[in-house]
């Protein structure tokens, strides 16, 4: 195979291996919290801009740094606000902005989606070990998994507690 071939197959395999965890992912957030994929990226990256000392984040930033439109940015967000995981207003210093701020229930359900996200990342990346996927990827992608959040995931338990704002299905 010629290096043009090997690098687009090793695309493809990176490309398969993204929408198979995405997938997973999403359905274990759906099963467990009544959440897609992409509103508990918008979680995360809120949830990330309080731990970096800002608490807030603006659309247009929100909107790129989950892969969205900016109108897609926006639907997502009133979906997000509509069940009490964030709260908007206009920036004081431009009033074209709309700042974007994590609630305390949203941070509980950042923190009780966390362990979600690890374990249908871990069942993806089992499946493509076991499956014979390259080594390299699967090293790559247990490391990060691992490196990121492996020491702070809680024992699995039961069902979740309700906060109101999340679904008590359980896995």
């Amino acid at each position: 195979m010629n290096a043009v071939a090997a690098s687009i197959a090793r695309w493809d395999t990176l490309n398969r291996a993204h929408r198979r965890i995405e997938s997973r992912v999403g359905r274990h957030l759906h099963q467990r919290l009544g959440l897609g994929a992409s509103e508990f990226h918008a979680l995360r990256a809120l949830d990330e801009s309080v731990r970096a000392g800002s608490g807030l984040l603006y659309l247009n930033i929100l909107a790129n740094g989950i892969g969205l439109s900016q109108s897609g940015t926006s639907r997502l967000v009133t979906r997000l606000q509509d069940r009490g995981l964030v709260t908007t207003h206009l920036s004081p210093h431009d009033r074209r902005s709309v700042e974007i701020k994590l609630t305390p229930v949203g941070r509980e359900v950042v923190r009780i989606g966390s362990p979600v996200l690890y374990r249908a990342v871990e069942e993806v990346v089992r499946e493509l070990r076991a499956e014979g996927t390259d080594e390299d990827l699967v090293r790559y992608l247990r490391g990060s998994t691992h490196e990121a959040i492996s020491h702070r995931i809680p024992p699995r338990s039961g069902p979740l507690r309700s906060t109101g704002a999340v679904s008590q299905s359980a896995d």
